[in-house]
């Protein structure tokens, strides 16, 4: 793999991603509420994820929706975190969490 991804050294980034594996696409207002991160931050992250390519982001005047990409790295991704989830869900119901 000729490419470096970096979002899971950010909890930052791991969020957004997590976010949008659910939601598929969110404005970037209602990123801010659910994230809980400035601002600034969360330009350098979605900056980052885009380069990567994992997301694209489309302007309609002032706002501003971001979305995943759709290829083989957001698929296995999306596995990925519905299995995490699963195991989550697994581990409150017997009282792990």
């Amino acid at each position: 793999m000729d490419k470096d991804f970096t979002f899971f050294d950010s909890k930052g980034k791991f969020k957004i991603l997590r976010i949008l594996l659910k939601e598929n696409e969110i404005n970037i207002s209602a990123l801010l509420k659910r994230t809980k991160i400035s601002y600034k931050f969360i330009e350098r992250y979605l900056t980052e994820l885009e380069s990567e390519g994992l997301i694209k982001q489309k302007r309609f005047g002032k706002i501003r929706i971001i979305s995943l990409e759709d290829n083989r790295v957001t698929r296995i991704l999306k596995d990925f975190f519905t299995e995490l989830e699963d195991i989550e869900e697994e581990n409150y119901i017997k009282g792990y969490i």
